[in-house]
């Protein structure tokens, strides 16, 4: 069944204090995390889910001492973290570790120039299927730029909590008004709204 993003407050859920997404302000500043890909996104198939477009393949991602495989990525429009303003759109790399800890790596995009990555993934896109979908989306972990840290949910149901999210602000990444508007006409606005920060802690870091 497609999720209804006009009718949030029905999802069926367990709500806890510690639910996704939530605007990132005042966070406390602390020594940078290394955050490194140490295995490339390859996606192999494409999936039209009714919400958004996911990529399914295998990538990896370290950060800090811990190590996490790439489960699937998907995009949201908007953005749904904030930080000083609503970016335009937010891609999440979903990943777990050997013992199934999760944790979600998500990229803010802000408007200006298309996305050659994310055209590709546009343009391939066939309404109602998943298809094979070669693509390396490497290029779209940032390299630079401030992360935020905290622990959360996952941002459609079951909503599960005890999720680890780092919340990536780069430099320089944009997507353009056209890419926006194609996602809003095929999927609606599909961001979760801000859920309350209860006495969380949000660190932040400079990328290495």
């Amino acid at each position: 069944m497609v999720l209804d993003y006009g009718k949030q407050a029905a999802w069926p859920n367990g709500f806890g204090a510690q639910e996704s997404p939530i605007a990132l302000a005042d966070a406390q500043m602390v020594s940078n995390v290394h955050l490194q890909v140490t295995a490339p996104y390859l996606m192999h198939s494409e999936l039209d889910d009714g919400t958004t477009i996911k990529l399914l393949g295998q990538g990896q991602v370290q950060i800090g001492a811990r190590t996490y495989d790439c489960v699937q990525t998907h995009f949201h429009v908007p953005a749904e973290h904030v930080i000083d303003q609503a970016a335009a759109l937010e891609l999440h790399f979903v990943h777990q570790n050997r013992i199934g800890q999760l944790c979600v790596v998500a990229v803010l995009f802000s408007k200006g120039q298309a996305d050659p990555l994310i055209q590709q993934v546009i343009a391939d896109f066939v309404a109602g299927s998943q298809h094979p979908e070669t693509i390396d989306l490497s290029a779209l972990m940032p390299t630079q730029g401030k992360v935020y840290h905290y622990l959360g949910s996952l941002t459609t149901p079951p909503l599960t909590e005890g999720v680890e999210w780092y919340v990536i602000q780069p430099q320089h990444f944009t997507v353009s008004e056209q890419q926006v508007t194609w996602f809003v006409q095929h999927f609606g606005k599909n961001n979760r709204a801000l859920q309350p920060r209860y006495d969380r802690v949000i660190e932040c870091f400079d990328l290495d």
